[in-house]
């Protein structure tokens, strides 16, 4: 046998001299492995369990600003929208059309359309469009004046309002997109009518004051039966706040159905109460006790027709150049007022 050979043979067998003096059992020699603690693998589960928590926060932050810019890019649509309407109607849509919750026009029935709906074609939506029944009522809210014949359920239009439409929904809102009663309090006369977060800029979310007759410098581009045209706008497009945010969970009142009016559906108010703020939580002043911290939830504003988001520090609005803008919480009311208006003289440049 070859050197090579038998020192390989030493190393596997062990002479009985050595079996003697190690009390080796058998002839092959195994070598030891050495496994973890019960220690080591506590620790190493801690590090794992502190670098999770250190990433975890890093990667909703992520998630968060992945959807504030999807609801950026959805406004923008929405400013593409409101802009091809103005250039094929050279007038920009009403917020609402004849709602039920205010005495319909003279000789007029009530409609309770939504500006959303003739907007529809311009949001990829020209199927849903044609469906609707548009000299028929959209819901079935009429405290004063007398519903179409045929009304909201029968024309086919109230079914249709069950359509969510996600292109007006704020990804970062995970509230309820239905309003499950089939009431016409806050829904349009069927279960589950769609809501929007999404709605446009009136001077009272809670008034029946049409359109036409309020205060050419101090109104809106948006009212009960509306139809502003750029050269009204004196103040400037790209300061004139059109659409806002609101969300979809509301403690007082209910969030807006897209395709119907309702006790909460003439639209939202930007600055027409100089008490809430955006991303006012609390509620409320009627209340005993008044502004109760109890009913404060961040996510779900106070007031029905008030303006705020999901997203941190404020909101997004579309201005009436069809542009996309984040507005701080923290605006302060005079500046809200005057990028509210569309015609009171007070010109605000630049950004706010």
């Amino acid at each position: 046998m070859s050197a090579q050979g038998s020192r390989l043979l030493s190393r596997i067998f062990v002479s009985p001299r050595s079996m003697r003096r190690s009390g080796v059992a058998g002839y092959i020699r195994f070598p030891i492995v050495r496994g973890f603690t019960l220690v080591e693998l506590l620790v190493v589960i801690a590090i794992i369990a502190v670098l999770i928590g250190l990433l975890l926060p890093a990667v909703q932050s992520a998630r968060e600003a992945a959807r504030k810019s999807q609801c950026g890019s959805q406004f923008k649509q929405i400013g593409v929208a409101l802009q091809t309407y103005n250039s094929t109607f050279d007038a920009f849509p009403f917020a609402t059309s004849n709602p039920g919750q205010c005495t319909p026009a003279a000789g007029q029935q009530v409609l309770n359309h939504t500006g959303w709906i003739p907007l529809l074609p311009f949001l990829e939506q020209t199927a849903l469009y044609d469906r609707f029944n548009l000299a028929s009522a959209t819901g079935q809210r009429a405290t004063a004046g007398s519903l179409t014949t045929p009304d909201a359920i029968a024309s086919g239009n109230a079914a249709l309002s069950t359509t969510v439409l996600n292109a007006l929904i704020c990804p970062s809102d995970s509230g309820s997109k239905v309003y499950t009663s089939a009431d016409t309090t806050y829904g349009c006369g069927v279960a589950n009518s769609a809501r929007t977060t999404y709605n446009f800029n009136v001077s009272n979310a809670n008034d029946c004051t049409r359109w036409a007759s309020e205060n050419t410098a101090t109104r809106p581009m948006f009212g009960i039966g509306s139809k502003c045209r750029v050269r009204d706008i004196t103040d400037g497009t790209s300061s004139t706040v059109a659409v806002c945010e609101t969300t979809l969970e509301v403690y007082d009142g209910r969030c807006a159905s897209w395709a119907c009016s309702s006790h909460v559906g003439m639209g939202v108010s930007f600055a027409d109460n100089p008490s809430r703020w955006i991303n006012d939580w609390g509620c409320c002043g009627w209340q005993s006790p008044a502004w109760n911290p109890a009913n404060v939830r961040i996510g779900r504003l106070g007031e029905w027709g008030s303006v705020g988001s999901m997203h941190m520090g404020g909101l997004n609005v579309v201005m009436a150049d069809g542009s996309v803008r984040f507005v701080s919480e923290s605006l302060d009311i005079a500046v809200r007022r005057n990028v509210s208006r569309i015609a009171d003289g007070s010109v605000v440049g630049g950004t706010f």
